[in-house]
């Protein structure tokens, strides 16, 4: 998915530490399925990938996406979803949840910590505020 056009820049911690971890489960817990995104803040592209057994295989898996570059910052989830939202301030952050709904919520409300009119898209009122929604991918065994 591309951002090449959109202007400005910032990620907001993005919430995609290299290596973070969020979701519930240990790494290699059986029966987990795990989710990643990566976010390129210089090509402005992301990459998702969903149902690997291993937090470290999901994060490889975007890594190689995003050409394993130096400006590539991942997030990985287990059993459940991932949202990337992102605002016309180009503000970019990432969440997750148990459910396609509790991802975008989460996102959306760690994107207002840096930009507080961003909250409104949680009442529905995205246009007003300028975020959008970018993507959210959910591991088969969410609920």
């Amino acid at each position: 998915m591309s951002f090449m056009g959109k202007a400005g820049f910032a990620v907001a911690a993005l919430g995609l530490a290299a290596g973070s971890v969020l979701g519930a489960g240990s790494a290699n817990a059986a029966g987990d399925l795990w989710g990643a995104y990566a976010f390129s803040s210089q090509q402005w592209e992301s990459w998702s990938a969903v149902n690997w057994p291993t937090a470290e295989a999901a994060a490889a898996s975007v890594l190689d996406g995003c050409g394993g570059g130096d400006d590539c910052q991942v997030m990985t989830w287990a059993n459940g979803c991932g949202a990337l939202v992102w605002n016309d301030q180009g503000w970019v952050t990432g969440a997750s949840g148990p459910t396609r709904s509790e991802a975008i919520r989460k996102a959306i409300d760690k994107l207002s910590t840096r930009v507080p009119i961003a909250g409104l898209a949680n009442f529905g009122s995205s246009e007003l505020s300028g975020t959008e929604v970018v993507d959210v991918v959910c591991t088969a065994n969410a609920r």
